[in-house]
């Protein structure tokens, strides 16, 4: 009992140290850095960035990036973390062929997407500092979808996958019903998020989310891993500006410590540290355009029945010409 007491209060000691780590949270990003923008073209309904693979084919690209706000996180240079590990899996659950392009400034994984779904791009960073493992796991759910292509099988299309047997600490957002292969998640929403170690619910992880303009909110996930959140509205903008296609970016991430110690590269660790992390857009709030429409709406009504009101009262005030005749007696 003292050495459960004696672990249980090493943990919560420890833990607030390696949470502080803000700048330390690698995740995959969709946004191309600055030298990139030209090249750069968005691909199917969630506009993933895509280069040309030759023949009409292109290839998906993502960014890693270092630090918890979204909008100024560092791009990480292709000579850091030279021994990431990056992994793949397609829609039906297969590991394909992900690489690193070595000629890009910064760190930049690609592969090719023939199938309709959601594919799983993984990155898997591992240090040793002081007696802690420090094992971050920035993963990326990127949807592939064309209409011309049909809707057929939306289910089997939109559910997500984890893979257990190559990721250690996964974070997944659940699917909503009614979700189809054009939903896009918008401010307002509530968004649940799974986080599950080797493909049983972990209670107890520490969730954060961070939105694109720097709000951010931390709770716990529950019995059965899950931990839900609001998409609040942290930015205005003015009305002459709203574009409901604009795509906005939050970032989730997931930690957790066990004491589960071990040897790395030659370096003994006592504890290990997992930090699970996924990106993904957003939409404005539908409320912010759907009210433009009400407005138009009610305009269109309120212009309709006072014309109507003036052709009713001008009709009515309409006298029928009679032509008099005068006779002399």
């Amino acid at each position: 009992m003292k050495r459960i007491l004696y672990l249980a209060l090493s943990i919560l000691l420890f833990l607030p140290r390696l949470t502080a780590r803000d700048q330390e949270v690698l995740w995959l990003s969709n946004l191309p850095p600055d030298e990139r923008q030209k090249e750069i073209r968005a691909s199917g309904m969630h506009k993933l960035s895509s280069i040309s693979a030759g023949r009409g084919q292109v290839k998906i690209v993502q960014w890693v990036r270092n630090g918890n706000n979204v909008l100024n996180a560092d791009y990480v240079l292709n000579s850091e973390i030279p021994d990431a590990e990056f992994y793949c899996y397609s829609p039906h659950g297969e590991l394909q062929t992900c690489g690193v392009d070595s000629t890009k400034t910064f760190k930049e994984p690609g592969f090719r997407n023939p199938v309709e779904g959601y594919y799983n791009l993984y990155m898997i960073q591992k240090d040793v500092r002081n007696d802690t493992l420090f094992v971050q796991i920035a993963k990326a759910e990127l949807l592939n979808h064309a209409c011309r292509n049909g809707h057929k099988a939306v289910d089997e299309k939109i559910r997500p996958h984890i893979y257990p047997e190559m990721i250690p600490l996964e974070i997944t957002r659940s699917r909503i019903r009614l979700e189809n292969l054009h939903f896009f998640v918008s401010s307002g929403d509530k968004l649940t998020f799974e986080v599950s170690r080797f493909s049983e619910p972990l209670k107890d992880a520490l969730v954060t989310f961070n939105t694109h303009h720097g709000w951010q909110k931390t709770i716990r996930s529950n019995q059965r891993g899950e931990a839900e959140i609001q998409l609040v509205q942290d930015y205005f903008t003015p009305w002459k500006e709203v574009d409901n296609r604009k795509i906005y970016h939050y970032l989730a991430v997931a930690e957790y410590t066990e004491e589960q110690g071990g040897e790395y590269k030659g370096q003994a660790y006592r504890y290990t540290h997992y930090t699970a992390t996924l990106s993904d857009g957003y939409y404005p709030s539908k409320i912010m355009y759907s009210s433009l429409s009400w407005a138009l709406g009610l305009f269109l009504l309120f212009s309709l029945l006072i014309g109507g009101g003036v052709a009713f009262y001008r009709r009515r005030r309409t006298r029928i010409y009679r032509e008099l005749k005068w006779t002399k007696a």
